[in-house]
Formats: C-alpha cells, sequence, structure tokens
C-alpha cells in the first residue's frame, strides 16, 4: 500500500515539472483526482473548481454544456491501445479568457489521463490572416464598408468573447463620430453615440478622438470622461471601455476602435496587442475602401468639374431611358458648349479656362433638378438628361441656365473679370425608343445650329418632329 502511495506521489512530483498541462480522472465516477501546476497556470482553476468532469465541463464549455445534444470531449471513446483521436477545441479559463488546445487523452484501468497543448497563439495567428484576407476579399469584390467592419469586430471578439467592440468613423467636416460598426452593443447605444461631438469627457472614444491617443477606462461609473453617459452606460450594461484612435498611413484620424467590459477591468497586454492589431485591420479597411472609391469614381466623374463623364452619362442615360420606354414619360438631351472658349484660354491662360469650366457647372447643379444628369462629355462640352418634363419646360430651363452663365464670371490669374456664354442645343423624345447616340446626334445638331445663329442662344430639335428656333 505503502508503495502504491510513494509511486502516486512521485507521479504527481514528475506531472508537476512538465510544462505540459495534464490531469486525470476515475473513469467509472468521473471525479477529477489530479491537476497538475501547468493546468492550473494555464486555466487557472485549481482542483476545488473542478472536483469531477461535469463541474469541468460547464465551466471550460458552458455553450456546449447548454446543448444537451452535444458531445463532450470528456466522452470521445480511445482506440484500442487507450489513446483519444487528437481534439481542438475552445476551452473557457477561470478569468474570462478564452484559449484554443489540443486535448488528447490515454486510458490505464479505471484512470483516464489527460493532455492539453495551448495552441492559442497558432489559432489566432491564422484567425488574424484569414480575417485579413477576407477583409481585403470583401474589398475587391466592392462590399460595403459597414460589411467590412462587421467581419473585423466578429473577429476580435471571437478572440475576446467577453469583450463588446465599437468602430466609429470620423466625420472631419463635423468633427463627429459616425457609427461604423458596433453590432452586438444595443441600438439605443448606438443611436446615442452616433454624430457624437469629440472632446475632452466625450466617453473613451470621443476623448480618444480629440486627443489622438489611447484612452482607458477602467470604470465608466467613477470616471470624469464618462460622467455626462452614466445613465447610457448603465441601461447598456457596461462598466469598461478602453478606446484606440484609428489613424492612416499618412497619420490622419479616421475614427476610433473600442472594447467594452460589463464589469470594470483594466487591459492585459494581450488585450492591448488585440486592439493594435484590431485599429490597423481597420485603418487598412478604410483606407482600401476609400481607394475603391476613388478609383471608381475617377472612371466616371470629371477630375476637374466634379460632373460625371462620358462613360458615366451614357450609362445614366441608358437606364433612364429604358425606364422612358416602360413608364413612358418624355426626356430630353441638352447640350451645352461654351462660346468662343479657345479665345478663353488664348487671352488669359488655361487655368482661367479651367475656371470658366468649374463655374459653368456650379451655376448648371444650382439650377437642375436633383433627378436630372449634367456631365462633362468633351474639352467645353457638356450634356444634361432631363427626364419627365414637357418641352415648354425644357425650354424653361434651357433659358435659364443660358441667362445664369450669361451674368456669371471668373477672375483671371490677373484679376480681371472674365464673363463668357455657352450655345444650347436640345433634342426632345415624346414616346417611343431611342438609343442614346441618337438623342446626341440630334442635340448636337441642334447645337450646331444655335452656333450658326450667332451663338449665346438655344436651338431645339424634336426626335421624328421638326425643328424650331428659340
Amino acid at each position: 500500500m505503502d508503495n502504491k502511495v510513494n509511486d502516486a506521489l512521485r507521479l504527481e512530483d514528475i506531472l508537476n515539472t512538465t510544462p505540459t498541462a495534464v490531469g486525470w480522472s476515475s473513469v467509472s465516477s468521473g471525479r477529477i483526482e489530479y491537476i497538475n501546476k501547468a493546468f492550473s497556470e494555464l486555466f487557472g482553476y485549481d482542483l476545488s473548481d473542478i472536483s469531477d468532469l461535469k463541474t469541468w465541463y460547464s465551466h471550460a464549455f458552458p455553450e456546449l454544456h447548454a446543448n444537451p445534444h452535444a458531445v463532450a470531449p470528456w466522452d470521445l471513446v480511445g482506440d484500442e491501445n487507450g489513446f483519444s483521436p487528437d481534439l481542438k477545441t475552445k476551452l473557457l479559463c477561470k478569468d474570462g479568457s478564452v484559449r484554443q488546445v489540443g486535448i488528447r487523452f490515454s486510458t490505464v484501468g479505471d484512470k483516464r489521463l489527460w493532455y492539453f497543448n495551448d495552441i492559442t497563439d497558432y489559432w489566432v495567428a491564422e484567425e488574424r490572416l484569414r480575417a485579413r484576407s477576407d477583409m481585403l476579399e470583401m474589398v475587391a469584390k466592392g462590399s460595403g464598408l459597414k460589411e467590412i467592419l462587421n467581419v473585423i469586430v466578429k473577429q476580435v471578439q471571437r478572440e475576446s468573447p467577453s469583450s463588446l467592440c465599437s468602430i466609429l468613423l470620423f466625420d472631419a467636416t463635423e468633427q463627429r463620430l459616425r457609427l461604423g460598426a458596433s453590432p452586438d452593443l444595443p441600438e439605443f447605444f448606438n443611436q446615442a453615440v452616433d454624430g457624437i461631438r469629440i472632446g475632452m469627457n466625450v466617453g473613451s472614444c470621443g476623448t480618444a478622438a480629440y486627443l489622438g491617443k489611447r484612452v482607458i477606462v477602467e470604470d465608466i461609473y467613477t470616471h470624469d470622461y464618462w460622467k455626462n453617459f452614466t445613465a447610457l452606460a448603465q441601461k447598456a450594461r457596461v462598466a469598461a471601455c478602453w478606446s484606440d484612435p484609428i489613424m492612416s498611413s499618412k497619420g490622419s484620424l479616421l475614427g476610433t476602435f473600442a472594447i467594452y467590459k460589463r464589469t470594470p477591468a483594466s487591459p492585459t497586454n494581450k488585450d492591448l496587442e488585440l486592439i493594435n492589431f484590431a485599429c490597423n485591420l481597420v485603418s487598412i479597411a478604410i483606407e482600401s475602401v476609400k481607394a475603391q472609391e476613388e478609383l471608381e469614381h475617377r472612371a466616371y466623374f470629371d477630375h476637374l468639374t466634379g460632373l460625371g463623364n462620358r462613360g458615366y452619362f451614357f450609362e445614366q442615360c441608358d437606364n433612364i431611358l429604358k425606364e422612358s420606354l416602360m413608364k413612358g414619360f418624355p426626356l430630353s438631351i441638352l447640350m451645352m458648349d461654351v462660346d468662343n472658349f479657345k479665345s478663353v484660354n488664348d487671352a488669359f491662360g488655361h487655368k482661367t479656362g479651367d475656371l470658366v469650366l468649374q463655374k459653368l457647372a456650379q451655376v448648371s447643379e444650382l439650377i437642375l433638378r436633383r433627378e436630372d444628369i449634367i456631365a462633362r462629355i468633351g474639352g467645353e462640352e457638356f450634356a444634361v438628361l432631363l427626364p419627365t418634363i414637357d418641352k415648354k419646360e425644357v425650354l424653361r430651363v434651357a433659358e435659364r441656365l443660358r441667362k445664369a452663365i450669361e451674368t456669371s464670371m471668373v477672375l483671371s490669374m490677373d484679376n480681371q473679370k472674365v464673363y463668357f456664354t455657352v450655345s444650347l442645343g436640345i433634342a426632345y423624345k415624346d414616346h417611343g425608343y431611342c438609343s442614346v447616340d441618337d438623342l446626341l446626334s440630334i442635340a448636337d445638331n441642334a447645337l450646331y445650329q444655335s452656333k450658326s445663329a450667332g451663338r449665346n442662344c438655344i436651338f431645339s430639335l424634336e426626335y421624328n418632329a421638326h425643328n424650331s428656333l428659340f
């Protein structure tokens, strides 16, 4: 008997010196009889916390434990030699953190010896690489920024299940934070935070954005930064908030990333490293989406005037022409050309010529409706699509444009006043099928007639109808 006791003691001494987390249990009773030092250090539990497998399972795997159909890893059957297959799973530690572990056991008689291999670092690295890859793929496929940011938040919350995360985007014009992604915080909380102005004592995020540095609030209810928002935090059941500013590659503020906790808490080094990872990934996502949007904008919009370009105009016209055919509403295309534009460039320089084109665009957008489409389709040539209005109204709009442009003025590089005019040609379609090219050709002919009539005037041609001088 003494020899058996001594053997057991010697085995425990040996297992306490190994860096591998080890424990053993009784097969017949399910009682956990021993865990080594590495086990307690890794998971935080001691033997008094987990006296049997049922208790250990409820602590370490609460989600599976709540499912009566889940198969406990402890119930796996070993092979003929008494060894189990490898099992990789998440395990909840006593402090609420999560570790990814590899589990094996061997059975000898009534004893089942468990081995736990901590693979959290490898799992985290793989998950983060996958999250980064998924994010970049979503950017390439044109996914919306909110959808991409939600993926990032979910990844962080997988690594830290006790955390609730929020991404706010910085509106530089209004100096406010706008909701980017916060899928698991209450909707009332998100609505209250959306649009909040940055500044001191504006919670963790408003202050972090204002200061441009990390803000750690371990206890929301005792901290000055949250003194105006404690009721909101209490309703949302959050008690700690750690927030980092998200910076662009050029050092400008893009937004904030925050981790909320249900109870007062200070971040560990791993928490801070996780925040750094999240901020970096969010920064890449925002800048990538903005770059993609900029490329798309350049593909469809004129860099000088900000109006649509020829490709954009044709695409929009084609869609509206199809709609007009189905719904039976009239539409017109109006062509505008700056009169004697070469003379402006020759007399005042190309920079002044650019100002003339920008002014024309600005004046036109003030007069046209939201549903009208204007584009720069050539050097000094502009086209406008006017859907749903009849010919008389089209002529009134054209005359308003002509008069407004005639009275417009820009200053040359040497501060001389430069006035300019436009000639306009209208192609009007009341019904029937007509292609964009057909209407543009008719409008171009009308524009030629306007130029021939002395410039600074309007000429209209109706599709399959007679022309008229206005």
